[in-house]
């Protein structure tokens, strides 16, 4: 599996341009995803190791006082030679973070699996810079090559040198130079059949990932774009007390969402939400995912 050669640390750009989402940006994402030479994806794989259980009113815009699960997870882009991670997990110590209204699922031994597929993996991507994403590349398996093999956008590594969600979790100017920081102007192939989209909204370092297998399937992976399927599905975003709290672009995230739901209704792009406990599953039982990871 061949790296873009491209990624280096560089100096954050002063003049951001807001991305177009549209028909576009795709046909540049599909054509950057043959960009480097290798052979493509084969099969992507997903593990659940814990969950929040909360209220569909906290979750999507206009949702009911039923509970709702939002999975926390990590995915794995597989290869005939190894494979990229995309998202890193979290230990116990930052799952407390989240446990502010009482204790949550946490399967530690889920959880471990992750954190093996994290150090074996050849490359590490972060959908944003909160805890329960990045947590893995920077407290638990951040030992030997996983710095080094760990991609952070530059807007990743200010946030979590600047305004870290949580204290676990802050980065150094020093500590973020054994990362492979990188501009994003608005897409960036980064392993065959794999591109970042550039996605500011959740967060000021949010990406989405393409991913196009050698079937020709293709994926999204969101982040929290949106915390459900349901969201994509009824162009619904976050609560605006949710919004509020996590401080988002409301504008930004409402552009993406219907982006997203053109390419899942017209283009027939299977999309991935880390939070989803509903559509995650389903995809695992239909086969268009892997259940759990590899660790080596």
């Amino acid at each position: 599996m061949l790296i873009a050669a491209m990624l280096s640390c560089s100096t954050p750009s002063s003049n951001e341009k807001p991305i177009a989402y549209n028909a576009e940006l795709l046909q540049r994402v599909r054509a950057a995803a043959s960009a480097i030479p290798g052979s493509a994806p084969t099969a992507i794989g997903y593990l659940k190791y814990a969950e929040s259980v909360r209220k569909w009113s906290e979750v999507v815009e206009g949702g009911s006082d039923d509970a709702c699960k939002m999975a926390r997870t990590a995915f794995q882009v597989m290869y005939p030679d190894g494979w990229i991670m995309v998202d890193a997990g979290m230990d116990r110590a930052v799952h407390k973070f989240f446990e502010k209204q009482g204790p949550q699922p946490f399967d530690d031994a889920k959880a471990d699996s992750i954190r093996r597929a994290v150090e074996n993996a050849k490359l590490i991507l972060v959908t944003h810079e909160h805890g329960d994403h990045v947590a893995g590349v920077i407290r638990t398996a951040a030992t030997g090559s996983v710095p080094r093999k760990t991609i952070l956008t530059r807007q990743q590594v200010n946030s979590l040198i600047e305004k870290p969600q949580m204290p676990e979790i802050a980065l150094t100017e020093e500590k973020s130079r054994q990362y492979m920081v990188v501009d994003v102007e608005s897409i960036l192939p980064v392993a065959p059949g794999v591109v970042i989209i550039k996605a500011p909204g959740h967060t000021r370092g949010e990406i989405m990932i393409y991913t196009r297998l050698q079937n020709g399937q293709e994926f999204l992976f969101t982040g929290d774009i949106t915390w459900s399927y349901k969201g994509i599905a009824e162009k619904k975003q976050k609560p605006s007390g949710e919004r509020d709290r996590v401080g988002e672009d409301a504008d930004a995230v409402r552009k993406q969402i219907a982006w997203i739901n053109e390419l899942m209704t017209k283009e027939r792009v299977t999309v991935l939400v880390s939070h989803d406990d509903i559509m995650l599953p389903q995809f695992a039982a239909q086969g268009l995912l892997v259940g759990g990871v590899r660790t080596r």
